[in-house]
């Protein structure tokens, strides 16, 4: 089956027997890429793709253990007099040609290789890519031939550090190289830049192994020839069988290892992964800043889902099992798979209530939305159980299996919707203009906490010492976590504690009291009249979570995934320090500042207009491609926090002014926000903060 080629069609720029087909019952690769047989050193370089693999989907759990390793490898290593010392030292023996210096060569090839992976494993893609530029300079021979320990490490971490501009430049086109690693590298950089002949070449040179068979189904896809890319993903699927679990966001934190395949599924690999490769290049071009390729991929994964959707459906069998285990499913209606990772994180679990909300709409179609949960992925079931009254909820972990495959049918999934000319609409934009219809209908929220879970919550807080009448929630995100703080290229996502002590003082004089949200790795706040660190309390529970966020009377937070699940809730919120590559779905109990754009070049302070609009919001993701554009983000001052506190405390004790009751501020904002009226939903940003940035709407 063929699709529109959203990229060009490979076949008709190459010819249409420039690139060999695996036969769909491969074991070996093809006549026409021998480098791609198998040979003990592309045994372990697949290997090292492997561990990687399995590591990436246990990153948070080993998040600890891998950030004190990159701390130690930079500061007794990349940083250290030590480093410095053997560098030297390791020079002037190569001038002189004695085996001491090939020995330290090779020792500090398989050093700075081995830092760079630690550094990604720790998420600090910044480091990595230092220990590869040390590579790159001390080894530029190997390097320019592709030859050795180090030409490999270089490519391979440029390749997980999504510098792909970087191989391009280094790789400009096809040549041989007798390299498994850096023939794939160089073959999945040219891919995510559109260079399809090019990454054809390179990937079929590597396709001895199943990785590199999908890297190069996964270009036929983006090419529209659906015939081939179904050849390399059977073929890829013949090599390794559980690989073809499907995959749908990466917060699946999926684990093939585990996973046992149907019949029907191995049968349909090749058809059916085109969905999910669709999906997943979506997602890395969402990651790289490009907002026109993730979208074209997934109106392309959408519409191939449809065309799946018209040629199989679940079984009956299954449609029984779902029925058995809800008391609310309607036979009647059909099917819609939400897969787990719509529960893996606080913020997803949040997404559910959005995507209800478009469905009560009319936005999305009536139908059974049901909810794949199995315990171990559920991250607050007490949250989940809100909404046990609107979607089923399927926690066996046999039944999730055996519906998992159908994702590919009638899986919805939080990143598009079905859009028109071939780009997908944004989720979260269709998420905030439903937001903003529900505010305009007055609709009140679809979810509530029980009154049981409330009571016993408040007993909890107050014997725990917080005995004020009402209390502020406050999350200031750190990035420990998620692994994204200092030393990543998402650290703007967080903030620092100390600019939040004079707006903690002034919820305190009023006579509420503090509670702050999150986990352990934050900062600690002792001593402070009036604050209760819930986040390292021992009474911290997922119930209590649940109680902080529905029971405050004002949530202090900024762009996380605990906002989400808070405005679920309905519960009135100030954001502050906030930055998004994408729509915000705020609720009209919401007012926030944001962190503005300065460019370097221009030496000013960018519009809302040139900062939420089109291509130039997409790339707000990572801080190191902003950078490359000259752009740097700035974090909201102590006074701006404390006055948008004050101002917002002021709105719910009817004392102030809102900013929605109208006048010239709140028209000159909808005026700079008209080429993207929906990008925050339905709330509006604090009078003071634009007050002291006027530019913002210039």
């Amino acid at each position: 089956m063929t699709a529109r080629a959203p990229f060009g069609s490979l076949r008709r720029r190459l010819g249409a027997k420039a690139i060999p087909a695996p036969n769909s019952a491969m074991e070996q690769p093809s006549p026409q890429a021998p480098r791609g047989r198998w040979s003990p050193r592309t045994w372990l370089t697949a290997s090292a793709f492997r561990l990687y693999a399995f590591l990436s989907a246990r990153r948070r759990q080993l998040l600890p253990l891998t950030t004190r390793a990159a701390n130690i490898v930079d500061s007794r290593l990349i940083v250290a007099p030590a480093g410095a010392a053997l560098l030297l030292l390791m020079d002037r023996q190569l001038a002189k040609g004695s085996r001491l210096g090939r020995l330290l060569a090779l020792t500090a090839s398989t050093t700075l290789a081995a830092a760079a992976q630690v550094h990604l494993a720790a998420s600090r893609k910044p480091s990595a890519l230092r220990a590869v530029r040390l590579l790159n300079l001390i080894f530029r021979g190997n390097v320019r031939a592709r030859a050795g320990v180090g030409a490999q490490a270089y490519f391979t971490t440029l390749a997980l550090c999504s510098a792909y501009d970087r191989i391009v430049r280094e790789v400009p086109r096809p040549e041989t190289i007798d390299s498994f690693a850096i023939n794939f590298a160089v073959g999945v950089a040219h891919m995510y830049r559109g260079n399809l002949p090019v990454a054809a070449h390179f990937l079929t040179a590597a396709s001895g192994d199943g990785n590199a068979l999908r890297k190069l189904g996964a270009v036929h896809a983006l090419a529209g020839d659906h015939v081939q890319a179904a050849a390399c993903f059977k073929a890829s699927v013949a090599r390794d069988p559980r690989s073809v679990m499907a995959h749908q966001n990466y917060a699946g934190g999926y684990d093939p290892s585990t996973y046992t395949p149907s019949a029907w599924e191995l049968e349909h690999a090749g058809e059916l992964l085109i969905y999910d490769n669709l999906i997943q290049l979506g997602e890395n071009f969402y990651h790289q800043g490009r907002y026109d390729d993730t979208f074209r991929s997934y109106q392309a994964a959408l519409d191939h889902q449809d065309s799946l959707a018209a040629k199989w459906s679940i079984p009956d069998a299954l449609i029984a099992r779902i029925a058995g285990v809800s008391s609310i499913f309607d036979p009647a209606l059909p099917v819609r798979l939400l897969g787990y990772e719509w529960v893996t994180l606080i913020g997803h679990v949040g997404f559910i209530d959005c995507h209800l909300r478009m469905a009560a709409l009319g936005m999305l179609p009536r139908a059974n939305y049901v909810l794949l949960a199995p315990a171990s992925k559920v991250v607050n079931q007490p949250f989940l159980r809100l909404f046990d009254q609107h979607v089923t909820i399927i926690e066996d972990p046999a039944l999730v299996d055996d519906l998992l495959p159908y994702q590919r049918l009638v899986g919805d999934q939080f990143i598009a919707v079905r859009g028109k000319d071939g780009i997908a609409e944004p989720w979260a934009h269709a998420a905030s203009r439903a937001q903003v219809a529900w505010a305009e209908q007055q609709r009140l929220p679809i979810v509530k906490v029980p009154s049981e879970l409330m009571q016993t919550a408040t007993a909890r807080l107050r014997a725990a010492g917080v005995t004020a009448d009402w209390f502020v929630a406050m999350h200031i995100r750190e990035g420990g976590y998620h692994g994204d703080g200092p030393g990543t290229t998402r650290q703007h996502r967080s903030a620092n504690v100390g600019d939040y002590l004079d707006a903690i003082a002034a919820i305190t004089a009023r006579g509420g009291a503090v509670v702050r949200l999150g986990d352990r790795s934050m900062t600690p706040l002792r001593g402070m009249a009036g604050v209760f660190d819930y986040a390292h309390s021992d009474i911290k529970s997922a119930e209590m979570d649940l109680y902080l966020c529905a029971a405050a009377r004002l949530f202090v937070g900024t762009t996380s995934g605990l906002t989400t699940a808070v405005q679920a809730l309905g519960t009135p919120m100030l954001l502050v320090n906030c930055i998004s590559n994408d729509c915000q779905f705020w609720h009209e109990r919401t007012d926030f500042t944001v962190r503005p754009v300065y460019d370097r070049r221009a030496r000013r302070y960018l519009s809302l207009r040139e900062t939420y609009r089109q291509p130039l919001q997409a790339l707000l993701i990572d801080t190191a491609v902003l950078a490359r554009h000259g752009l740097e983000i700035h974090p909201n001052t102590a006074q701006d926090i404390t006055a948008a506190v004050r101002y917002k405390l002021d709105c719910l004790d009817g004392i102030g002014r809102p900013l929605r009751e109208g006048g010239p501020q709140l028209d000159r904002y909808r005026a700079a926000l008209s080429g993207n009226p929906y990008n925050f939903g339905a709330a509006l940003p604090v009078p003071a903060f634009l007050d002291r940035l006027p530019e913002l709407l210039d």
